[in-house]
C-alpha cells in the first residue's frame, strides 16, 4: 500500500457527508456505473475499479470525462491508498482482493443500494427471498400505479437504484427488488415495507453456509422501526425466524389460510385481513399469473399494499383485483414462447436455482420435456429427485452441471445436447403432441452465456427458428 493514504473512518450515514470524501467504486457495470455518477454528482472524488479490462466495460469511458480514476484489470488494489471508503457493487464478493484488503485495512464499505437509499426521498418498498422477487417486484409495481402511487422500480430487477433515485419524488414510491447480495453491506437501509418471501439454500458458491446466506437477507429488517411494515410468509418457518425480534409491525401472507393481518388464500378466494376486519378481494382463479407460487407472490403484494394503505377505498379494492386478474407476468418466467407442431413451449431462464425450478414443476401440465442445466451453485438435485421423477417425463441436459444433474436423476429418462439450439431440437423429438418442453435450468447460466436474461432469448430464439423450419417440413 502507498504511504499517506487517509485514515479511514465510519461510513457515511447522509448524503451530504459524501462530499469531500474519496470514494472506490468496485465493480463497475451497471450498479457501479451509476454509483459513480451519482457520488461525482454530489461531490466526491470518485475511483473506479473492475477486474475487467476497458474492452469488457462498456460506459466507463463516460466515468473519465467527469474525472473518475479507473483502476482496471486483473486485482489492482492502488485505489486503496486514496480511498476512505469503498461503495461495493453487487456482483462483487466479499472475497475479492481489493474487498478482503479494505476490510483487512478497516476502510468502510456500504452496498450501492445503501448509497441509493441515502439519496432517495420517497418511502420504498423493498422485495427480497429466494425465488419470486422480479415477479412480486413488478406486480406490486403494477398494482400501486393502477392506485396512483407513482410507483419507481428498480433495483436487481433492472434499472440501477442510483441512476434514478433522485428523479423520484416524495410522494412516489420505490419498488427495489434487493437480492442478500446488496445487502451485506448495508449501513442505515430501512424500507418502510420490507417483504421477505422465502428462504430456501441458494447462492452456495458464495456464501460458506445457508446461515450466512439467511443473515444476509435478515439485513432487511436491521434498521426498521416501529412505524414500518415486515410483509412475512407465515408458511415458511424459516422466514418467520428471521425476522424474529425485529422492530417493524409484521404482516404476513398464506395460502393455507386466515392471518390476523395480512392477505391469505382460503375457499378458492384472496382474502386481506387488518385489525380485526376480513374481506374478500377476489377470485383466485382469476388471478393471471399461474402456479401456487405465483398465488403467494400475489399474495404479499396484497399484503404490502394493505401496509401502504392502497386497500382503504372501494377504488383502492378496485384496482388490485384488476392488476392482478391482467399482470402477465415477466419474460423469463415461465413465459409461452411458442408452440411447434403441437409441443408448447416455456422460457423459465430465470429458474436459476434448485427451489425456482421446483415451482415450475409445480405448475406445468404434463406431459413434460425440461431442458435443465448451467453453472452448478451447489443446489440440492437429489432433494428434488421424488418431484423431478413424478413432474418430468423426459430430460435434456446442458452446460456443466449436466453431470450433477444426470447422477441425481438417474430414473428420468435424459439425454445431453451440445449447445440450446441441440436442447430444443432434441426436447421436441422426444416430446409427444400435446406436450411441454420447458428451459428451466435450476442453475446459474455463465458457462455459457451473459446472463440468464441472454439464456432466455436465446431459447426464445431457438423455438422460432424450429418452428420455421417445422413450416417448410425441414424437421420432423
Amino acid at each position: 500500500m502507498e504511504s499517506g493514504r487517509v485514515e479511514a473512518r465510519r461510513a457515511p450515514r447522509r448524503l451530504e457527508e459524501w462530499r469531500g470524501l474519496t470514494v472506490l467504486v468496485v465493480g463497475l457495470a451497471r450498479s457501479g456505473l451509476a454509483a459513480a455518477r451519482l457520488l461525482a454528482r454530489h461531490g466526491a472524488t470518485v475511483l473506479g475499479f473492475d477486474r475487467k479490462p476497458r474492452v469488457e466495460l462498456p460506459g466507463v469511458d463516460d466515468l473519465e470525462r467527469l474525472g473518475v480514476q479507473l483502476y482496471l484489470g486483473a486485482d489492482d488494489t492502488r485505489g486503496l491508498a486514496r480511498a476512505q471508503v469503498l461503495v461495493v457493487s453487487p456482483g462483487v464478493p466479499a472475497g475479492a482482493a481489493v474487498v478482503a484488503e479494505a476490510d483487512r485495512l478497516g476502510v468502510p464499505s456500504v452496498s450501492e443500494v445503501e448509497l441509493a437509499f441515502q439519496a432517495s426521498r420517497a418511502p420504498w418498498v423493498a422485495i427480497t427471498g429466494t425465488n419470486g422477487k422480479s415477479t412480486t417486484t413488478a406486480l406490486l409495481g403494477e398494482l400501486l400505479g393502477r392506485a396512483g402511487r407513482r410507483p419507481w422500480v428498480a433495483g436487481n430487477i433492472g434499472n440501477a437504484l442510483s441512476e434514478g433515485i433522485e428523479d423520484v419524488p416524495a410522494d412516489g414510491v420505490v419498488v427495489a427488488e434487493v437480492s442478500s447480495f446488496q445487502l451485506e453491506r448495508t449501513v442505515t437501509f430501512r424500507p418502510r415495507v420490507g417483504l421477505l418471501l422465502n428462504l430456501t439454500p441458494d447462492h452456495l458458491d458464495r456464501y460458506a453456509g445457508v446461515a450466512q446466506y439467511a443473515a444476509a437477507k435478515a439485513r432487511l429488517f436491521a434498521f426498521q422501526e416501529p412505524g414500518d411494515f415486515a410483509v412475512l410468509n407465515a408458511d415458511d418457518p424459516e422466514v418467520l425466524r428471521l425476522a424474529a425480534g425485529g422492530r417493524a409491525r409484521a404482516l404476513t401472507f398464506s395460502r393455507r389460510g386466515p392471518v390476523i393481518s395480512g392477505a391469505y388464500a382460503e375457499g378458492g378466494a384472496v382474502w386481506w385481513a387488518w385489525e380485526g376486519r376480513r374481506e374478500r378481494l377476489m377470485g383466485a382463479d382469476a388471478i393471471r399469473i399461474p402456479g401456487p407460487h405465483n398465488l403467494e407472490n400475489s399474495l404479499a403484494a396484497v399484503a404490502a399494499c394493505l401496509a401502504l394503505g392502497v386497500l382503504d377505498g372501494e377504488d383502492g379494492r378496485r384496482a388490485m383485483a384488476a392488476g392482478l386478474a391482467e399482470f402477465p407476468g415477466l419474460e423469463h418466467r415461465l413465459e409461452p414462447c411458442g408452440e411447434v407442431a403441437g409441443r408448447r413451449f416455456y422460457n423459465d431462464s430465470k429458474a436459476t436455482n434448485v427451489d425456482s425450478m421446483r415451482q415450475a414443476l409445480l405448475a406445468l401440465p404434463h406431459p413434460l420435456t425440461v431442458i435443465a442445466g448451467g453453472r452448478d451453485k451447489h443446489g440440492d438435485f437429489p432433494g428434488l429427485a421424488p418431484l423431478a421423477v413424478e413432474r418430468i417425463d423426459h430430460l435434456v441436459l446442458i452446460g456443466e452441471a449436466a453431470a450433477v444433474i444426470e447422477r441425481a436423476w438417474p430414473r428420468i429418462p435424459q439425454q445431453r445436447a451440445a449447445d440450446l439450439d441441440d436442447a430444443v431440437r432434441r426436447a421436441w423429438r422426444a416430446t409427444p403432441a400435446g406436450g411441454h418442453v420447458a428451459l428451466s435450468p435450476g442453475c446459474a447460466s455463465f458457462d455459457m452465456f451473459r446472463d440468464y436474461e441472454d439464456r432466455g432469448r436465446r431459447f426464445k430464439a431457438a423455438v422460432t427458428r424450429l418452428a420455421e423450419q417445422a413450416a417448410r417440413g425441414e424437421v420432423s
